[in-house]
């Protein structure tokens, strides 16, 4: 095993490491576990093969966090672009009836209550969606109302089996 192919191993490593725990915290546990198989292997090989190798090879130390450093990089960046899961969008609003509406015909599930705010009443609007869908939401809701507050939260759906 050279330099580069320890590079490779540890980046390699890290994103499926960064991977399988978001994974994991949607509830993923078959997938979360082969991750973690394959992950095990390439750590066992490039461990072992640094530990072997450090009096020889003692660039190999640091060529081996730097793989750490990218994978950990890359696998949040492709997580990122995957956007598993989902989110609870929660909108604070004064144009209430045109955004449920407009969310509506594009077929999400909204949930209006009445605020209170100090200076003035408001509605709630909850929004349930696929975390792949956050930015297009923010974007629809701020064109309708670009003094909407919207918060966004990881979701997790509870069905009754």
């Amino acid at each position: 095993m050279n330099y580069l192919s320890i590079l490779f191993a540890k980046t390699i490593e890290n994103i499926l490491a960064t991977l399988r725990i978001i994974v994991l915290s949607n509830h993923r546990k078959l997938l979360a576990a082969i991750l973690n198989l394959f992950i095990s292997i390439i750590w066992i090989y490039s461990t072992i093969f640094v530990f072997n190798n450090f009096n020889k090879h003692p660039l190999s130390i640091i060529v081996y966090v730097t793989g750490c450093f990218i994978g950990s990089y890359l696998g949040a960046s492709i997580e990122e672009k995957l956007a598993i899961g989902t989110n609870m969008l929660t909108c604070i609003t004064n144009k209430n009836n045109v955004i449920e509406n407009r969310l509506k015909k594009l077929g999400y599930t909204v949930i209006s209550i009445d605020g209170y705010g100090i200076d003035n009443n408001n509605k709630i609007l909850l929004i349930m969606i696929p975390r792949k869908r956050k930015y297009t939401i923010y974007k629809i809701i701020k064109r309708i109302d670009s003094n909407a507050t919207i918060i966004s939260e990881n979701a997790t759906y509870y069905e009754k089996k």
